[in-house]
This record gives C-alpha cells, sequence and structure tokens, in this order.
C-alpha cells in the first residue's frame, strides 16, 4: 500500500482530514508529534524545531546554518518513518523531499480564500479585511519558505497527485476519494521505488550526521554506497576527506565512502585578501 503525505493550507483542516484516512486505513499517522524525540535526540529544544518548520531564515531571527540543521534532522527522521508502509503523514513537508518515490500519494488539501478568513477571523478574534491580509501573508510566506528549504513551491498543484477543495467537497467524500486513489496500481510499492526511498533515507541519515561540521554538504546514496561533496580549502582536503570518512563510516548501511573535495574558491580568496 502506499505511503500518504498532505500538505494543506491550513493546518488544523489539513490535520483532521490526514487522521481521519489514516483511520480509515488503519495506518500508522505521523506528524509533528515525533518532534519531541528529534529535539531529545540531538539536544535541541523542541519550539527551534517548529521554528525551522514555519519560518525562513532573517537577520534578527534564526540563522540560516541553525535552520538547515534542524530541518536536516526533521528530514532524517520523517523519512525514517516512511521506510514502514501504510503510514499517512502531515505536517512535516515530506512532500517537499520525497519527490520521484513512485510509491508516494501525495494530497493538497486546500480551502476557499474567503472560508479560511472567516476561520481565522474567529480564531484570531480580528476582523475580516485584517484576516484576509494573514491568509495573503501566509500563503506568501509558505511559498517562500519551501522555495528556500527545498527549491519547491508547495502551492504548485504540479507536485501533487491529488488537489482537494474542502470547501466544495465534503470531509467524508475526500477521505473516501484519497481511500480510493491507494489501490491505483501506480501507488503501489515496487522494488525501484522501495530502494528509491532507502537511498533518500540513508542519504539524510548521513547529511544530518555532517551537517554541522560541514555546512555544504551535498550527498548521494545508492544500495549502501554513499558519495559526498564538500568545500575545502587545498591544503585541508586530506583531512577533511579522512573526516568525513570516520563519521560515514560509522553509520549503519554504509557499505562503501566517496568523498569529492571541492576547493572552496570564496574562503581561498577571503584568505589572499588579507
Amino acid at each position: 500500500m502506499p505511503i500518504i503525505l498532505f500538505s494543506s493550507d491550513f493546518y488544523e483542516k489539513g490535520r483532521q482530514l490526514a487522521e481521519k484516512t489514516a483511520e480509515t486505513l488503519g495506518y500508522r499517522y505521523v506528524d509533528r508529534e515525533i518532534l519531541p524525540s528529534v529535539a531529545e535526540k540531538y539536544g535541541i529544544a523542541e519550539a527551534k524545531l517548529k521554528r525551522a518548520l514555519d519560518e525562513t531564515p532573517t537577520l534578527m531571527g534564526m540563522p540560516s546554518k541553525a535552520w538547515k540543521l534542524y530541518l536536516a534532522y526533521i528530514q532524517e527522521a520523517v523519512l525514517g518513518e516512511l521506510l514502514d508502509d501504510k503510514v499517512v503523514c502531515h505536517g512535516l513537508a515530506a512532500h517537499l523531499y520525497v519527490l520521484g518515490v513512485s510509491h508516494v500519494l501525495k494530497i493538497r488539501i486546500l480551502m476557499d480564500p474567503d472560508e479560511r478568513a472567516r476561520e481565522v477571523s474567529n480564531q484570531n478574534e480580528v476582523s475580516l479585511q485584517k484576516a484576509g491580509k494573514i491568509v495573503r501573508r501566509q500563503d506568501k510566506q509558505r511559498r517562500k519558505w519551501s522555495l528556500d528549504a527545498f527549491n519547491q513551491d508547495e502551492t504548485d498543484p504540479g507536485l501533487y497527485d491529488m488537489v482537494i477543495n474542502i470547501s466544495q467537497i465534503a470531509p467524508d467524500e475526500a477521505v473516501e476519494m484519497i481511500t480510493t486513489a491507494t489501490g491505483y496500481r501506480k501507488f503501489q510499492p515496487m522494488t525501484y521505488s522501495i530502494k528509491c526511498l532507502q537511498d533518500r533515507e540513508l542519504a539524510a541519515r548521513v547529511r544530518a550526521a555532517l551537517l554541522k561540521s560541514f555546512p555544504d554538504v551535498r550527498v548521494q546514496a545508492r544500495d549502501g554506497a554513499v558519495v559526498v561533496e564538500i568545500k575545502a580549502l587545498k591544503r585541508e582536503k586530506r583531512r577533511k576527506a579522512a573526516a568525513v570518512k570516520s563519521i560515514v563510516g560509522e553509520i549503519s548501511g554504509v557499505h562503501y565512502v566517496e568523498v569529492h573535495v571541492i576547493n572552496d574558491i570564496f574562503r581561498q580568496a577571503a584568505e589572499s585578501s588579507r
């Protein structure tokens, strides 16, 4: 059975529909409740992980390096959860980093802007006019967040297999549509798709282990073979490559490590100008 990933423009409505879908199918439900375990594993405040999912780095806010690190930790945890099939996931942006995995059904839940504004107005006790501005600002922020985090525009309907406007379709009918789609042949787990997800999960674990020491690291994995790309000055190349191999070699599932060290031209230029 496929993995089901939900994205929504109104968090609470998306969560309710995702939970109902999981209950109907007998699937496990995964959402931001996993964040406390991620926070405990890495010694980070849970609030910082939540902020990383909702905000982009700013000069006076969360630093870019920390933001990328927190998202990497979350991505590692989520992909680990998705290795088990029969999972419904919501609120963790998983739809943005499992592209290419065919046994994933990606759902986008929308509400009419006026209805969203009424919900925001009631929740925050503000006028409809102000609520409308909040909705537009939220949409702009989410688009910016997804582009900055994963270079994907999560408001683009082309990212999804199914887009449902729950202002027009009742929740029970939406759940029925989704559960029916899980039976489609194209969403069934196949050997290649399962291996693709396993490779992404391993790459995420390796990246999470390296990112703190190597902020520009890039990782690819295939069948236990891992290729790591980092930046360094010429005099650092051997030492840093050895450090990467030492860290990655201890990670479960890694059978081979190849390190490519790219000359860090910006640091080199900065040192030359001193």
